[in-house]
């Protein structure tokens, strides 16, 4: 019996074996970057928490909050389309009390932030989906489901802003 159980252990040592797994760095589709990259890894939990303070800021008026991360220009490209807007550093709070003049308050609530960076770029960016509840100063109100794709460079500052919105059903 002795042998049988050796045996037995013996042959389930050997069929164990290490098995490597490879895991795919980068991945994805780059049609319209005129760099080197070919494909995207994900960026850090650091750069998600940078754009996910500017979208909370943005909310509560926290203007200091959002001017720690900005670089001195910001690029915003709005979700209705048309032009963008750049805004220098200094001009942010004049911009976020404009935006802000026809709400009594704006509520965000995140869903995710997914960094990513362009493999060969040393900038990242960030896919910020989230729902915002707009309430306004004649006491209507909205629900919009918004992604925002914030770009942050190698300093670790925001300096462009793409929006996506669309309404709540």
């Amino acid at each position: 019996m002795k042998k049988i159980i050796l045996l037995f252990v013996f042959t389930a040592f050997l069929s164990c074996e290490t098995k490597t797994v490879e895991v795919e760095k980068s991945a994805g589709i780059v049609a319209l970057y005129p760099g080197e990259g070919d494909g995207f890894s994900i960026g850090s939990t650091e750069d998600a928490q940078i754009a996910v303070d500017l979208i909370l800021g943005f909310a509560d008026k926290n203007v200091e909050l959002m001017k720690e991360n900005m670089a001195d220009s910001v690029v915003y490209w709005p979700p209705t389309g048309g032009e963008s807007i750049t805004s220098a550093l200094s001009e942010i709070e004049g911009v976020v009390s404009a935006l802000h003049e026809p709400y009594d308050s704006i509520k965000r609530n995140i869903w995710n932030a997914i960094p990513h960076k362009l493999k060969g770029d040393n900038n990242s960016s960030v896919t910020v989906s989230f729902k915002e509840d707009r309430f306004y100063k004649d006491g209507t109100q909205e629900s919009l489901r918004i992604i925002d794709r914030i770009f942050i460079d190698e300093k670790k500052k925001i300096y462009r802003i793409h929006q996506w919105t669309a309404q709540m059903n």
